[in-house]
C-alpha cells in the first residue's frame, strides 16, 4: 500500500502529539498509584516497610517512562528534520514544541 507524503506527514502530525501525551498519562497515573501506596503504607497495623520493592519497582518504570519521553521528543526532532528535508512542512509556525535543554537530563538520569 502506497501513500502520499502529504498523507503521511497528515498521519504523523496526528499520531504524534497523541503518543506524547500517552507517556505523560502513564506518568501521571503512576505517580498517583505511588502517593496511594505510600498512604497505605500509613494505614494502622501496616508496617513500615511494606511494599517496598514494589515501591522500588514502580520508581523504576516511573524512570523508564521519563527516558522514554526523552526518545519521543528524540522522534520528534528526528521526523521533524525529514519533513523538512522532503518538503513535507516547514514548522515556520513554530507549532513543534521547544526542546532545547530537554534533552540534557538524560546523563542526570543515569546517575540517579
Amino acid at each position: 500500500m502506497s501513500i502520499t507524503i502529504a498523507a503521511a506527514t497528515a498521519r504523523i502530525a496526528r499520531q504524534l502529539p497523541e503518543a506524547e501525551l500517552s507517556l505523560d498519562s502513564a506518568l501521571l497515573a503512576s505517580a498517583r498509584l505511588m502517593e496511594s501506596m505510600l498512604l497505605a503504607r500509613q494505614a494502622d497495623g501496616v508496617e513500615v516497610f511494606t511494599g517496598q520493592t514494589a515501591l522500588m519497582r514502580l520508581a523504576k518504570a516511573q524512570r523508564t517512562l521519563l527516558e522514554s519521553q526523552n526518545d519521543m521528543m528524540r522522534v520528534h526532532q528526528e521526523l521533524r528534520g525529514i519533513g523538512q528535508e522532503v518538503k513535507a512542512l516547514s514548522d515556520e509556525d513554530g507549532t513543534c514544541p521547544k526542546t532545547a535543554g530537554a534533552l540534557d537530563v538524560e546523563p542526570l538520569l543515569r546517575r540517579a
